[in-house]
């Protein structure tokens, strides 16, 4: 408050200095545009702060009479001092001017201000004009806005001291609010003085509340700002103090700046490499759950066969059903005719049906066929099971038992680590470790064995026996295929064919059994010899029931033995605990246990895309396409077959008897297809449930991969943003080293300013006038007055220049 006190103070001063230079002398002159003058411009201001008019009062002081000549765009111009009459010629006005002080007025064509001036009144919040206030009541606000006018010369606005003054009444109003005011006592009133500085707009509020409100006019007046300001009283230690402060911290600020972009350079590449992984794992699962589709897609296909044969199946046993029925009616009435006509004619209708059962069946049997050929094209091992093949050679290599896998077919290798483990076992049993430990490491085991079975005539024996096992059941298969479709020739000769092959297998199973067991016998003989001169004796009945543990004979599921051999031999390691032996033999059992699971697994899968199956695969779609004609033929000849009743008598029983057979064949291959349309059906549901599953993987891969690519875009944002702030901090470090220099450099401006040294007068009427020693405005509104009762207005007699000053200061 004291500081803008202060400013009022020296303002006025300015003013008063500028009056009095009128009654204090100074040196004159030449004639012309040269002499030295003030400008006192006078503006008269609408009650909303707009331009009414506005008038300038020239004035000299002369020592001498002296031509005048003025410059100035006016309407009108008129001598305030003397009778002399003005000429004015455009916009240059002469006269001549006695001695002494010398005014003239001239009234400007221009309502333009240097500043833009607008008030507002507002009463209980309705915006009201000033002329509607007077004797009004209520809460009043008043909004000043004093703005630059961009179509006066700036330099005015730029360099000049405006100060507002409003007079507001005490005795009729109340609650009085105007920030940023100085306030002074005026008698009864309070009088608001806004000082706004050179080059700056402002807005002023007032508020109060009126009571027959009346308000004296508004003033404003505009000066050059200038202020005697001392350069060496200011002390600017503490300021460079700080300054040092914000030097060290301009320093620490880069130094950060510069970690954090290295700091996030490095996040930038750890995002990069999380986004290049978060691809990778989603283009692995998009490729995984495309194989689920295809996979389901497959198993839709193999479920509609299984559909269409178990339809085709049922369809056929009905229609055997209704041929024995058909059959049975013929066998019992074939003698009379109508009988026989009506056997003939139900036969006709079963027919149809078979044709049609049979039609479907044949489309069931070649989608099925398909499916299997499809699943017997398996050659190498998958990566599973490649994984757990190298794990048994590591823990092989691991124990000193050198193996490496050999062959080009999962087949052949699993065949060859089989029959590899079997001889290690074996010869394990054979030679076993002493329990004392006196005697024969792994590797002398290993070595034991390899002498052991270096003949390998049990191997030998056993690959042997394995491909004639294999071969009869190839000639089992062939010739029950054979006898499959003979017995669609006829029933008798299959059955004779059946009961002859059945007998023949059993006499070749029973000499290759006898075989084996000799085999058996003789190898039990002599390894029974050896273990005797052994320090541990092996149970004979171990070694007699291991003499069959081979990979042609290990067939559990026939014999019966897997379970049994499995406990024994487990008993046999579990009494070498301790031995090397015994921890080997463990190992070398579950191992070999494992690979012929496997074998098993690959063998059945093979076997489904062999010479041989393919041939009993071809067969049976021959058979049904066969049996499909065939049923066609019997459809077609259904009606010939009632014109031939009488010569069906012969064959009548013989057709009875293989019609009941067909017609139990026919419900026992409608009760397996639907036992397969069920496991059909599990499995789609199955692979339903993957699929679906292999979309919620790939969604979720989807939303990593864009999350990761949003964090890599966004920290590579942050990098840029990084740089362009260590760009910054080090400009903000370079801008900072000099700050002291350039405090001062703002310093010495600012007081440059507010005295007002660096500013040259200019007239404001016209830039010919080149010798103006002052310019001064002075601004007013019309007072807001409620008109007196019964008095008559009366016309007030012009005042005189020096009455207008004076009143300036009243």
């Amino acid at each position: 408050m004291k500081k803008y006190r202060n400013l009022a103070v020296k303002s006025t001063a300015c003013i008063l200095s500028a009056a009095m230079l009128f009654g204090s002398g100074f040196s004159a002159a030449a004639a012309g545009s040269d002499i030295p003058k003030d400008e006192n411009v006078y503006v008269n201001l609408n009650q909303d702060g707009s331009v009414d008019g506005i008038y300038v009062v020239n004035a000299f002081r002369l020592e001498k009479e002296t031509d005048i000549v003025d410059y100035g765009k006016y309407d009108s111009v008129k001598n305030l001092t003397t009778d002399e009459e003005l000429t004015k010629k455009g916009d240059a006005i002469t006269t001549t001017a006695p001695a002494g002080n010398f005014f003239y007025q001239g009234n400007l064509k221009t309502k333009e201000m240097p500043w833009e001036i607008t008030i507002h009144y507002y009463l209980d919040g309705k915006e009201m004009q000033a002329d509607e206030l007077a004797g009004k009541n209520g809460s009043l606000k008043i909004t000043i806005h004093v703005g630059k006018n961009d179509s006066v010369d700036e330099e005015f606005f730029e360099n000049y001291l405006l100060q507002a003054t409003v007079t507001m009444n005490m005795d009729n109003c109340s609650s009085l609010k105007a920030a940023g005011a100085t306030v002074g006592n005026k008698g009864t009133s309070k009088q608001l003085v806004y000082n706004i500085m050179a080059g700056q707009e402002k807005d002023i509020v007032i508020t109060a509340d009126v009571l027959d409100f009346e308000m004296d006019p508004i003033s404003f007046q505009g000066v050059p700002m200038s202020f005697d300001l001392d350069r060496d009283t200011l002390s600017m230690d503490s300021l460079y103090d700080k300054t040092g402060e914000i030097k060290d911290a301009a320093n620490e600020f880069s130094d950060g700046a510069a970690e954090l972009s290295d700091g996030a350079g490095a996040l930038k590449d750890g995002a990069a490499d999380l986004k290049d992984g978060a691809n990778s794992l989603k283009e692995g699962i998009e490729s995984y759950a495309d194989g689920a589709y295809s996979l389901g897609d497959g198993v839709d296909t193999l479920k509609d066969g299984t559909d269409d044969l178990a339809d085709g199946a049922s369809e056929l046993a009905d229609g055997i059903s209704s041929l024995k029925e058909g059959v049975d009616k013929l066998a019992g009435g074939y003698n009379g005719d109508e009988g026989a006509a009506a056997g003939a004619k139900k036969l006709a209708e079963g027919a149809d049906k078979l044709k049609s059962g049979a039609g479907k069946l044949s489309d069931g049997v070649n989608a099925f066929v398909a499916e299997m050929l499809e699943m017997g094209n398996v050659q190498q091992l998958s990566d599973n099971d490649k994984i757990i093949v190298n794990q048994i050679v590591e823990q092989l290599n691991d124990n000193g038992i050198t193996y490496q896998l050999q062959g080009n077919t999962a087949v052949k290798q699993l065949q060859g680590l089989s029959s590899f483990l079997d001889q290690i076992i074996k010869g394990i049993i054979a030679n076993p470790t002493p329990i004392s430990g006196e005697k024969n490491s792994v590797l002398e085991n290993k070595k034991s064995t390899d002498s052991a079975v270096s003949g390998n005539s049990i191997e030998e024996k056993c690959e042997e026996e394995t491909e004639q096992e294999n071969a009869k059941e190839t000639e089992d298969t062939i010739e029950e295929t054979e006898s499959t479709e003979t017995a669609e020739e006829t029933a008798e000769s299959e059955q004779k064919e059946n009961t002859e092959e059945s007998k023949d297998n059993n006499e070749k199973q029973s000499e290759e059994e006898t075989k084996i067991t000799e085999s058996s016998k003789v190898q039990e003989t002599d390894r029974s010899e050896e273990i005797q001169n052994d320090e541990t004796i092996i149970d004979a009945k171990y070694e007699k029931k291991y003499a069959a543990y081979t990979l042609a004979t290990l067939d559990y599921r026939k014999k019966g033995t897997l379970a049994q051999s499995d406990i024994e031999v487990t008993r046999l390691a579990d009494t070498r605990q301790g031995t090397s032996s015994g921890n080997v033999l463990s190992l070398l059992l579950s191992a070999k246990e494992g690979v012929d699971q496997m074998l098993g697994s690959y063998m059945t899968r093979q076997g489904l895309g062999s010479a041989t199956t393919q041939a009993q695969l071809k067969q049976l779609t021959e058979g049904a396409s066969a049996l499909k004609d065939g049923v066609a033929s019997l459809a077609d000849g259904a009606g010939s077959l009632a014109d031939g009743i009488s010569q069906l008598a012969d064959g009548t029983n013989q057709l009875q008897s293989g019609v009941s057979e067909l017609n139990d064949g026919g419900w026992e291959l409608a009760d397996g297809t639907k036992d397969l349309q069920s496991g059909v059906s599990d499995l789609a549901d199955g692979v339903k449930e993957l699929t679906d599953a292999s979309d919620d993987l790939k969604d979720g891969s989807g939303q990593l991969a864009d999350g990761t690519g949003d964090l890599f875009d966004g920290t590579s944002d942050l990098l840029d943003g990084v740089g362009e702030l260590k760009d910054g901090t080090d400009e903000f470090k370079d801008k900072t080293s000099d700050i002291d220099e350039k405090i001062d450099e703002e310093v010495n401006k600012v007081i440059t300013n507010f005295s007002g040294s660096d500013f040259t007068t200019i007239s404001f009427v016209s830039d010919k006038n080149t010798n103006v020693n002052l310019v001064q405005f002075i601004m007013k509104t019309e007072g807001i007055k409620m008109p007196e009762k019964g008095k008559t207005e009366t016309v007030e007699e012009p005042l005189t220049f020096w009455q207008r000053l004076l009143n300036l200061f009243r």
